[in-house]
């Protein structure tokens, strides 16, 4: 099947590789399952990963669904969809984000076969705020991505959203099509790591945009280093340590590199012995839209969240019983939890991964998908 559309793309001058085809994710068994589930993505990025790849993942294994994951740069002109699309006669199509080129093809293609599209976001990519970086910024307000993922909106059996808030922001934009928000976005590992660190080290996991989220409790993050002279903090990801905190504290801070891809993320974030995860977010109709994702992924990985207010810890909190926090206070919830008597933490660790194992479970999530996308039937 692989080479079948490889030699769909084969170049059209010298040089050109047909390499840039190569799907994300495709299942072996794709032609022979019942269900065959082509998600067309805006990148290689976690969303498909918690989205479709981990809660299908059973179902995939015993051969009833099948997934073949793309990413818009494989795709350069309208006959490039078609083709890959008629190639796989898939059962349903996924544009999750997808703002590239073909939008128009797709909504044809799934008309004329007879099934499902379904438009998926995760943020609300029709009013992206300069504050996520100016490149980001200008990818997504560009008027062509933004007709693209309308066009997909527009024509969509069904706008899979990933939070009541973002339902509720996406109401004011009219698409025709009907529109859900999943109860659950990211789900808790089946894999808990349930040990704490016995260290005062915490720290805050993020990309490069959510440098105004760390930017709002810097000031708390010094007064913890200035109360308590053996803790140490350090940065995960692509997001930068912020260079006055290296001048002022040297060794006790600590930027951690990105790594390449969602599994990796999960194991590094197990091996980093943080005892407190800091999850600020800068309150704004954009951030108020997101997951309780950092909640999850901080749990999952044997780390008390500290948790800023607003609607996307809301829910979560009052199913653990964990506080939110407000900005001048975080200071004294992050000392709170770093000395608290280690007993005391890992009973509370245990209860909080107890509620979330309930509540955001990946069998939940599974089923959640499969009912979405109407894969059970």
């Amino acid at each position: 099947m692989l080479r079948r559309i490889a030699r769909m793309f084969r170049p059209t001058s010298q040089g050109q590789s047909t390499s840039k085809i190569s799907p994300l994710i495709f299942d072996r068994h794709f032609s022979d399952a019942r269900h065959r589930v082509v998600v067309m993505a805006d990148g290689a990025g976690a969303t498909q990963r918690i989205s479709f790849d981990l809660p299908l993942t059973l179902r995939r294994q015993t051969g009833e669904i099948a997934l073949a994951l793309f990413e818009e740069s494989v795709i350069s002109t309208p006959q490039d969809m078609r083709a890959l699309l008629s190639s796989l006669h898939p059962t349903i199509v996924v544009a999750s984000r997808y703002g590239g080129v073909g939008s128009k093809e797709v909504v044809a293609y799934c008309h004329s076969a007879g099934i499902s599209l379904v438009s998926h976001f995760d943020d609300d990519l029709f009013d992206v705020p300069l504050s996520l970086g100016k490149a980001k910024y200008d990818r997504y307000r560009d008027p062509i991505r933004l007709q693209s993922m309308r066009a997909l909106c527009e024509g969509a059996s069904l706008i899979y959203l990933s939070t009541e808030e973002l339902k509720r922001r996406f109401n004011r934009y009219d698409f025709r099509s009907e529109a859900i928000a999943g109860e659950i976005y990211c789900p808790a590992s089946n894999d808990i790591k349930r040990e704490l660190s016995d260290k005062l080290l915490f720290g805050y996991m993020g990309t490069a945009g959510h440098a105004e989220d760390l930017a709002q409790v810097l000031p708390s993050i010094e007064h913890v280093l200035d109360r308590l002279p053996e803790a140490r903090f350090e940065t995960f990801g692509s997001i930068k340590m912020p260079p006055e905190m290296v001048r002022k504290y040297g060794s006790r801070v600590r930027a951690i590199p990105p790594t390449a891809d969602y599994n990796g993320f999960l194991a590094r974030m197990r091996e980093l012995d943080w005892k407190v995860g800091l999850a600020p977010l800068v309150r704004n109709p954009f951030n108020d839209c997101k997951a309780n994702t950092k909640f999850i992924e901080y749990a999952s990985s044997g780390v008390l969240p500290v948790l800023s207010t607003g609607p996307v810890y809301a829910r979560i909190c009052d199913i653990t019983g964990l506080p939110q926090t407000e900005n001048e206070t975080w200071s004294e919830r992050i000392i709170e939890l770093l000395s608290m008597p280690q007993s005391q933490a890992a009973s509370l660790l245990q209860h909080v991964q107890d509620r979330i194992a309930e509540f955001y479970s990946l069998a939940r999530l599974e089923d959640q998908v499969v009912r979405v996308l109407r894969l059970h039937v």
